[in-house]
């Protein structure tokens, strides 16, 4: 069964789309993807379909019949319809111009990742895979076709008639590819299978709001000899089920909980981008806690957002919002909460009309939020009542004591709206299966009454995660006996990473939880010529946070928060050592400790220099490998 985006197709659909789209769905194997009516700069093709052995083809689906038509030529065809009992005619393209003039659009964005090229021959720098495109006439059989002259203007095999189509239900999976390849151009074209870095790379092209970050492309993203060059990339998107998810999202207030990892912020981007394709002069906000998860998120949409687009989303984390609406700092007041102060001075302006409103509001780490910042966002609303305002969060990674609400409370109308398992956000996509589970023991240690949870009435439930979709080595725990010895080690091993060319330094982090031996530390990285980026050092590091600053990160458990990384050394153990008893230091203790661990990717070390109740608790678990030094 194919892999169909939107899944399902929407009602308003014609009877032929949606005929095509069942027997596409059906017939085709899960090595095809198909898209109805994706987005090409402000057109819509009717279907997109993507095979790693096809190649890439577009198709229109025009539900005419015979008598409509009144006169047609290779650009031009005129219809005639009826609505309320009158007659009218209208100019519409010819179906394969249509179809073309997608396609060229295609081949001029196509050819810019080098991973899709040709590499070498007569045609090298050209696409290297087929790529073509067809029409479906539903509604007119061959011989109609050939009666009114319009089968030598839209001329078999590029055009599948009503009879043929019919029967295209009946045909294996085997002779519809053959079909459909009967419709490119070159039907012989030669190519060797696509790699799942080209797919991904072509998806992004057709998608590019559902595009997360770029990669530098390997050796192996294109089959045969292919030698990368240092600016090669390859795009990295949501995958099908979260691009549908994406999709689904309607406007309103909406809730979604997902365990870490599980792409819930990546959703959240993908939703703003599709926010302002479909409306050119909504006004979008993303807010959240973290200073540095802000930056990360402003420098993601720089890199992803089309240039005319980026000054209608604005993300600030909600301190520099608020900031921003009441015109000033707040100082704290003794005996009274600052943040709740914050909040309660932002609402006072948002209630007055000149304040600045939003067509959306996306709130991430949601978690981390206190209720009356909640209030803000839906006064902040153009439309509170109705607004689009998607709220993402995670309850094992509430890593701040907050004050228990109910949704309803605080203006959120949620009842119906929230959205976890039934979409795979309980599936972590970062970390590995051995990552995870050890991560996952942090909570399972938790005192009772913060146990795991999946319960509806719960503000913040704990999503427990089913998977994850990789496997790699065990996590280690590293007892170095010394804290200098553990901070020598630690700048080894990341000089080895290094050097063996599979990591850069922006793909490694070092997370801390309390900063006082951090001198000592980068005295040992400068020394050993490893460069480096203090995050967490100020607010203003953390508000120059960007994807692309150089340097390995250092960055405390609080401010990693909503981040990701290839690599990550968790560094002074020692420091967390309130994961050992049953207060609620310590279960805030152990929730930034489950924060840090499942920041990384591949790797994942950690570092301590005496043994512990929390070492101790490590070992019983049986998910780490211990190295003494």
């Amino acid at each position: 069964m194919a892999i169909m985006i939107p899944s399902p197709i929407p009602t308003k659909a014609s009877e032929g789309e949606k005929k095509l789209y069942q027997i596409l769905r059906d017939q085709l194997d899960d090595n095809f993807y198909v898209w109805y009516e994706p987005m090409l700069n402000s057109r819509r093709p009717d279907f997109i379909i993507l095979g790693a052995n096809l190649g890439l083809l577009v198709i229109e689906v025009k539900g005419w019949y015979s008598n409509q038509i009144r006169q047609a030529d290779t650009n031009t065809f005129e219809i005639v319809s009826v609505k309320d009992d009158v007659e009218g005619v209208t100019r519409q393209a010819s179906p394969l111009r249509q179809a073309n003039n997608y396609l060229d659009q295609l081949l001029k964005e196509l050819p810019k990742y080098r991973i899709l090229q040709q590499q070498q021959g007569q045609y090298q720098g050209k696409v290297a895979f087929p790529i073509g495109l067809g029409v479906i006439m539903p509604n007119i059989t061959r011989k109609k076709a050939a009666e009114i002259n319009v089968d030598r203007i839209l001329p078999e095999p590029k055009v599948v008639y009503r009879d043929e189509f019919l029967n295209w239900q009946n045909l294996s999976s085997e002779n519809l590819c053959d079909r459909l390849r009967q419709m490119f151009t070159k039907a012989d074209f030669n190519f060797e299978s696509l790699t799942l870095d080209q797919i991904s790379t072509i998806k992004g092209v057709l998608n590019p709001e559902m595009v997360i970050r770029d990669k530098p492309a390997k050796t192996t993203s294109v089959r045969g000899d292919f030698c990368p060059l240092p600016d090669d990339k390859i795009l990295i998107t949501l995958d099908s089920k979260q691009e549908n998810l994406a999709r689904k999202i309607r406007e309103g207030h909406r809730i979604f909980f997902g365990v870490s990892g599980s792409g819930k912020t990546f959703l959240l981007l993908a939703r703003a981008k599709l926010i302002l394709n479909n409306n050119p002069e909504a006004q979008v906000l993303i807010v959240c806690f973290n200073v540095s998860l802000a930056s990360y998120l402003r420098s993601v949409i720089k890199n992803s957002v089309a240039a005319d687009q980026q000054n209608r989303i604005i993300v600030e984390n909600f301190h520099e919002w608020a900031k921003i609406v009441t015109g000033k700092s707040l100082s704290p007041r003794k005996g009274y909460d600052y943040n709740e102060d914050v909040g309660q001075e932002t609402l006072k302006v948002l209630a007055q009309k000149q304040s600045q409103k939003w067509d959306a509001i996306l709130v991430d780490e949601a978690h981390t939020f206190l209720p009356i910042w909640f209030r803000c966002c839906v006064q902040a609303l153009k439309d509170p009542e109705n607004g689009d305002l998607m709220i993402v969060a995670d309850g094992s990674q509430s890593l701040y004591k907050r004050d228990n609400f109910t949704w309803k409370a605080v203006g959120i109308n949620a009842q119906g709206h929230t959205i976890s398992k039934q979409f795979d956000l309980d599936k972590n996509y970062r970390n590995t299966q051995e990552i995870l589970s050890a991560a996952w023991t942090m909570l399972n240690h938790s005192a009772p009454e913060d146990k795991v949870s999946e319960t509806d009435d719960i503000t913040f439930p704990i999503v427990l995660p089913s998977q994850a979709q990789r496997s790699g080595t065990r996590p280690q725990v590293y007892v170095t006996g010394s804290s200098l010895t553990q901070e020598q080690v630690v700048t080894e091993q990341i000089q080895e990473l290094l050097n063996s060319g599979d990591y850069q330094p922006e793909d490694i982090a070092v997370i801390y939880r309390d900063k006082n031996q951090m001198n000592l530390f980068q005295q040992c990285l400068t020394k050993a010529n490893v460069s480096f980026y203090w995050v967490s050092e100020d607010r203003k590091s953390k508000r120059n946070y960007s994807q692309s600053r150089p340097g390995v990160r250092l960055i405390s458990s609080l401010s990693s928060l909503g981040l990701e990384f290839k690599a990550v050394f968790i560094i002074w153990m020692e420091n967390f050592a309130l994961c050992s008893d049953s207060s609620d230091g310590s279960i805030l203790a152990r929730r930034q400790l489950y924060v840090s661990m499942t920041r990384a990717q591949e790797l994942l070390k950690l570092f301590i220099c005496q043994e512990n109740a929390l070492i101790r608790e490590l070992k019983n678990d049986g998910k780490f490998d211990f190295i003494f030094l």
